[in-house]
């Protein structure tokens, strides 16, 4: 076959001469043909993890706080108690409310009875019915007390829960906005943190390929390990960036994800159809250095080591070639009983 440049030729007359001969007989060594197979077009880009999870908390009451009981980089866990108000004020308050209430819940009760003897009197036409509107006009007023009352206590017991906060989900600290013995108001941040429960990866990708990964709606995530993690729950924004052309994917990863962590850049792979590719088993590549090859059987049933440059890993073992072989080429599935025949042989001519 022709070199493709000077390098590729010198590199294919190093490994030849490094095998120690150049062709030699078959014999009876396994050989599989190169063959082309339709597999799925997959391009990959780089994207990014980052927590679904992530929040600041903030203080929903004022006060002073008394206790911080988790700093940066600790874990917490959904529930435990992160930070404490001083209460003293918020639990008088909260008496107050419902003293406040005892006393509007007497009066309607006071009410109540005065109308139901002043409507008994009235129907006996023992009083005026300016009398018994009166009654009835004290015994709405007195009930509409008692209701503001009753939510003046659940306001003063919303208020005294505040001076307590709580982690909403397990996860670890990332930033910790106050000190102890700060005076905190409604709405200043507290907390930050985020939840490793649930990630996703954020991958910027040409706008060309965003209808067809959209359509096709999987994608394969590559963990630090180079471990494949399959999603299929994606997110294709509807909108470009202008400046750079581009369409942000959003793969959410499986609940449980281990070894990898927000901020981490992950390499993504997304499948936007179908093509053709000259693949050969996998168990046939030959490495020498930097360079790669394969026992190639010629048309005299005759070995000979040829030079190949390699793509992607396919499934079932197989592995694709993008130079070097053509379909209908023979390899050697086991390259090193190859190697043993091929000196073999030598030896014999």
């Amino acid at each position: 076959m022709k070199p493709v440049n000077h390098l590729f030729a010198a590199l294919a007359i190093a490994i030849m001469t490094a095998s120690g001969s150049q062709s030699g007989a078959a014999g009876n060594v396994e050989t599989a043909p190169a063959q082309n197979l339709t597999v799925p077009d997959i391009r990959q880009f780089e994207g990014t993890v980052e927590a679904v999870n992530k929040s600041t908390i903030s203080a929903q009451t004022s006060g002073r706080i008394m206790t911080i009981n988790f700093d940066v980089d600790d874990y917490v866990k959904a529930g435990e108690v992160i930070l404490q108000f001083n209460d003293i004020e918020h639990k008088a308050r909260l008496v107050q409310a419902q003293s406040a209430l005892t006393a509007a819940s007497a009066r309607a009760l006071a009410a109540e009875q005065d109308f139901i003897r002043t409507e008994t009197l009235f129907k006996k036409g023992t009083v005026a019915k300016a009398r018994l509107d009166t009654s009835r006009s004290s015994f709405d007023s007195a009930k509409a007390s008692r209701e503001s009352a009753k939510a003046a206590v659940q306001q003063a017991r919303e208020q005294l829960a505040y001076t307590v906060v709580k982690a909403p989900y397990s996860g670890f600290v990332v930033e910790r906005h106050v000190q102890i013995g700060e005076i905190a108001n409604p709405g200043q941040p507290l907390m930050t943190g985020f939840s490793l429960d649930q990630l996703r990866v954020k991958s910027d990708v040409p706008q060309q390929f965003a209808n067809a990964i959209r359509k096709g709606n999987k994608a394969i995530v590559y963990g630090p390990d180079n471990e494949k993690i399959n999603a299929s729950d994606l997110t294709v924004f509807p909108f470009a960036d202008p400046k750079s052309n581009t369409v942000t994917v959003r793969i959410a990863l499986p609940q449980g994800t281990k070894n990898i962590f927000p901020g981490m850049l992950v390499k993504t792979a997304f499948t936007i159809g179908e093509k053709t590719v000259l693949t050969m088993p996998q168990s046939a590549v030959i490495k020498r250095g930097e360079v790669i090859g394969a026992y190639v059987t010629g048309a005299d049933n005759r070995l000979y080591l040829q030079q190949i440059r390699t793509g992607r890993q396919l499934d079932n073992n197989m592995i694709e070639i993008l130079a070097g072989l053509k379909a209908g080429d023979k390899v050697a599935v086991d390259p090193l009983k190859a190697s043993i025949q091929l000196k073999s042989s030598k030896r014999g001519e």
